[in-house]
């Protein structure tokens, strides 16, 4: 599992990241479904789906976005996301990436 810092940036080159509304949901997802999405058709199909389940909003940000980590809690992660604002589950094969600003 990756190791996050709160305050620093990391980005996902290869994958749509689902955020989370808040951890919990993240948490009840992560128990509902493996939802390893590599497009964005994949992408928008889990943000309803898993919507609908959990009776809650969750979006996704686009491969390269950067991640500002707010907060680390186990194996979620609070992140900004461009514009938005939500939890990941920090799954080890994402292979997300700190950002270097040198």
């Amino acid at each position: 599992m990756q190791r996050f810092e709160v305050g620093k940036l990391y980005s996902c080159s290869e994958y749509f990241l689902l955020l989370f509304p808040d951890k919990d949901t993240a948490e009840a997802a992560d128990r509902a479904a493996e939802a390893a999405a590599d497009a964005a058709v994949a992408a928008a199909y889990w943000t309803r789906e898993l919507a609908r389940k959990l009776g809650k909003p969750v979006s996704y940000c686009n491969p390269l976005t950067p991640l500002l980590v707010l907060s680390v809690n186990e194996k979620y992660v609070e992140v900004l996301a461009g514009d938005k604002k939500g939890w990941i589950i920090n799954q080890g094969w994402l292979e997300i990436k700190e950002i270097s600003c040198t």
